[in-house]
C-alpha cells in the first residue's frame, strides 16, 4: 500500500487517528451508559418507595373514610331517633 504524505501525515496516520477517536467515543458511551444505569437505579428505588408510600396513604384514607361513614351513620340514626321522639311528643301534646 502506497503511503502518501500530506504535511508530514500519512493516510495510515489519519486512519489511526480516526480509529482512536471512535475508540474514545465508544469508551465515553460505555461510561455514560454506566452512569445512566446507576442513576436510573437510584430513581427506580425512589419511585418504588414513593409507590409504597402512596399505597399507604390510600389505605389510611380508605380506613378513615370507612370510619367516618360509620360515624355519620351512627349520628344519623341518633338524629332520626331524636326526631321521631320529638315528633311523637309533639303529636301527643296536640
Amino acid at each position: 500500500m502506497k503511503q502518501e504524505k500530506t504535511n508530514g501525515t500519512t493516510l495510515y496516520d489519519l486512519a489511526n487517528m480516526v480509529a482512536k477517536g471512535f475508540e474514545s467515543t465508544a469508551s465515553d458511551i460505555k461510561e455514560l451508559r454506566s452512569d445512566m444505569n446507576a442513576r436510573f437505579s437510584v430513581v427506580d428505588k425512589r419511585l418504588g418507595k414513593l409507590d409504597y408510600q402512596i399505597d399507604e396513604v390510600y389505605d389510611i384514607l380508605k380506613r378513615f373514610e370507612e370510619n367516618e361513614i360509620l360515624n355519620f351513620q351512627k349520628r344519623v340514626r341518633i338524629l332520626e331517633k331524636t326526631v321521631r321522639s320529638l315528633a311523637s311528643q309533639t303529636s301527643k301534646q296536640d
